[in-house]
C-alpha cells in the first residue's frame, strides 16, 4: 500500500535525520516505526523477554538517534570557576 503524508517541517527534519544516523531511506524508517507502533498496540502485556531480545530493541532503539560528538570541559576548573576561589 502506498500513502502519501505531508509532515510539517519539523518532523521531517527529525525523520531524515534519523534515517540517515540509521543509514536508511525515509521510507523504510517510516514503515519500521509504523510496524513497530502497530505491533506494540497489538500486542499482549508485555512479558520478560530474555537478555538477548532486551539487547536488540536497544540497539534498533540507539540506532534511530542520532550521536552527539560535542565536548564537555569537567575539569576542576571549570566546575569550580566564579567560587570565590
Amino acid at each position: 500500500m502506498n500513502v502519501s503524508i505531508n509532515f510539517p517541517a519539523d518532523i521531517e527534519t527529525t525523520l531524515l535525520h534519523r534515517a540517515t544516523a540509521a543509514g536508511k531511506d525515509v521510507a523504510t524508517l517510516v514503515q519500521e516505526l509504523v510496524a513497530e507502533r502497530l505491533a506494540e498496540d497489538s500486542a499482549p502485556p508485555a512479558k520478560a523477554g530474555s537478555h538477548a531480545e532486551f539487547m536488540a530493541k536497544l540497539q534498533r532503539f540507539i540506532e534511530i538517534h542520532p550521536t552527539s560528538n560535542g565536548s564537555l570541559d569537567d575539569s576542576r576548573e571549570s566546575i569550580y570557576a566564579g567560587r570565590g576561589e
